[in-house]
């Protein structure tokens, strides 16, 4: 190569570099901001009369409808451990809870699962319920969405 053309290419590279340009000015190094915790006292409402209630790291209660044999049950679990992800707060359990039914079936005992996440702000939250007992059988998995009460 030519030193001519080696000079060319030298300052035609500086031209199209800026020198000393800031990360943050190129997108590069720009860290996303931190995930926020749910306000402890905080309140969650949301479709299948979903709420989800907030005790400092931990969700104290959640209760939702669902759809049973011709009628509506409802059931929740306490004391659900949040675990802090890159994504949000996550949570997830497997146990049993009591069912009560709208038509005045006798209430009983199931396996409920509940999992999901709240968004990075904390202003919202979604997931998966699912419910399996005698009366109804089992639910499938199905879908939550809600978001902070004011």
């Amino acid at each position: 190569m030519s030193p001519r053309i080696a000079a060319w290419l030298a300052a035609a590279a500086l031209v199209l570099v800026p020198v000393g340009a800031p990360a943050a000015a190129s997108g590069w190094g720009n860290k996303p901001k931190p995930v926020k915790a749910p306000k402890d006292g905080g309140q969650y409402d949301g479709n299948h009369n979903l709420v989800i209630y907030i005790s400092g790291k931990s969700i104290s209660a959640v209760f939702f409808d669902f759809r049973c044999d011709g009628t509506i049950g409802r059931t929740g679990l306490n004391d659900i451990k949040l675990e802090k992800t890159k994504k949000g707060y996550r949570f997830g359990i497997k146990a049993h809870g009591s069912i009560t039914f709208r038509d005045g079936t006798p209430d009983e005992n199931g396996a409920v699962d509940v999992s999901g996440r709240f968004g990075r702000r904390a202003k919202t939250v979604s997931g998966h319920f699912r419910v399996n007992s005698p009366h109804c059988g089992d639910t499938g998995a199905i879908s939550f969405n809600g978001s902070l009460a004011h």
